[in-house]
């Protein structure tokens, strides 16, 4: 059909009559191979480097998070950091209260000069 796809077909290729030229290798192992390659590239791509990289930039903001910092929280909470532990941060929202989370969950820092139309509440 097509030789430059040769490598597609798993089978030995069947002799053509019409083409006086031979094509080569059409399948077999070097197939599987080529095709082992391709997959292994794609997830790499797909998977595995943004992966890395959302990774990369969770450990960039947790570094910057300080005690006095405004946060965006997984679930849309606007809060305060109070506190910062090992695992968790507690964060004192509008009305007042604090209230513990994981630090997994604070997505966004809004620093500490953010105005204040975004959550009247915090002082």
């Amino acid at each position: 059909m097509f030789p430059i796809l040769g490598f597609v077909a798993y089978g030995p290729a069947a002799p053509e009559t019409t083409s006086p030229v031979p094509t080569g290798a059409t399948g077999g192992f070097a197939g599987i191979i080529v095709w082992l390659v391709i997959m292994i590239g794609l997830f790499y791509f797909t998977i595995i480097l943004p992966q890395k990289r959302r990774d990369k930039k969770f450990k960039e903001l947790m570094s910057k998070l300080k005690v006095g910092d405004r946060v965006i929280t997984v679930g849309g909470i606007i809060g305060k950091v109070t506190n910062i532990k090992e695992n968790t941060v507690r964060i004192k929202t509008g009305n007042g209260s604090e209230i513990d989370i994981a630090r997994r969950s604070v997505t966004a820092i809004l620093g500490k000069g953010t105005p204040t139309d975004i959550d009247p509440g915090i002082q």
